[in-house]
């Protein structure tokens, strides 16, 4: 498998048309990290190109990139696309996985029932401490959250006992330290922390996906290193990396 991604990518790196190696910048949701983190050191392997991956919430990010901060590339989720497609600073974006979203719980706790939307609602109701990311806190799923809490009649409950964070990064680690009793966040945190376990996606009517899209922006100072890195995020081997860390690969249909 390993063999396959170097070649794939030593590949794309041969129709760069850079003589020496460079290096790109890259601003991206904290959410797609622990992959994003592997598929960057390969291809810096397989190329010799630097890949500076910046993290951060979906809204700040946009923020930056509007105030002109320098950077070639993005992977955010799709309200991040479509602000910066609408903006006219996003070049031929490309779908590269989807987290499913879900309830995180300590591996030593009962598995609450989150099938359906009345189990999920009693799972918060006997919850006496839940964390998200704050909707204030420019996270895209977290802004999400909150207007779908308000939509079953359950934000006021659920802000008595919430735990906020700023990230879904942060989420689990409240859960995992015994903060909070009960998480909701993606499903690839809740899987890569240990002392935790997946309960289950959201149910339906709600949102149980996110999906991710990387980028090349219309002002990156590599533009062909760049767009070499967004197609390497979309390889079948890339794919493999997606999924063992609880995404998948490209965008999922509703």
């Amino acid at each position: 498998m390993l063999r396959n991604v170097v070649v794939t990518l030593v590949l794309l790196a041969v129709n760069i048309g850079h003589a020496t190696a460079g290096e790109i910048r890259v601003l991206a949701a904290v959410a797609v990290k622990d992959p994003l983190d592997r598929l960057a050191q390969t291809f810096t392997r397989a190329t010799g190109h630097k890949i500076t991956v910046s993290y951060g919430l979906t809204g700040p990010i946009l923020a930056d990139i509007k105030a002109g901060k320098p950077a070639d590339a993005i992977v955010l989720p799709e309200q991040g696309k479509v602000a910066l497609a609408g903006a006219g600073l996003l070049d031929k974006p490309v779908p590269v996985a989807a987290s499913l979203a879900g309830v995180g719980v300590r591996a030593d706790s009962p598995t609450p029932d989150v099938t359906t939307l009345e189990a999920f609602k009693a799972a918060l109701h006997a919850a006496p401490s839940i964390s998200y990311t704050d909707p204030k806190s420019g996270g895209a799923f977290g802004q999400y959250l909150g207007r779908a809490l308000a939509e079953i009649g359950m934000a006021d409950e659920v802000a008595r006992k919430a735990v906020l964070v700023a990230g879904s990064h942060l989420v689990v680690v409240k859960v995992a330290n015994g903060e909070a009793a009960l998480g909701i966040t993606f499903k690839s945190a809740i899987v890569t922390t240990p002392g935790l376990k997946f309960a289950g996606t959201l149910p339906r009517p709600l949102q149980d996906r996110e999906p991710f899209t990387a980028g090349v922006l219309n002002n990156a100072q590599e533009p062909d290193i760049a767009r070499a890195f967004v197609a390497s995020l979309t390889t079948p081997e890339a794919a493999a990396i997606w999924t063992d860390l609880g995404f998948a690969p490209g965008l999922m249909p509703h």
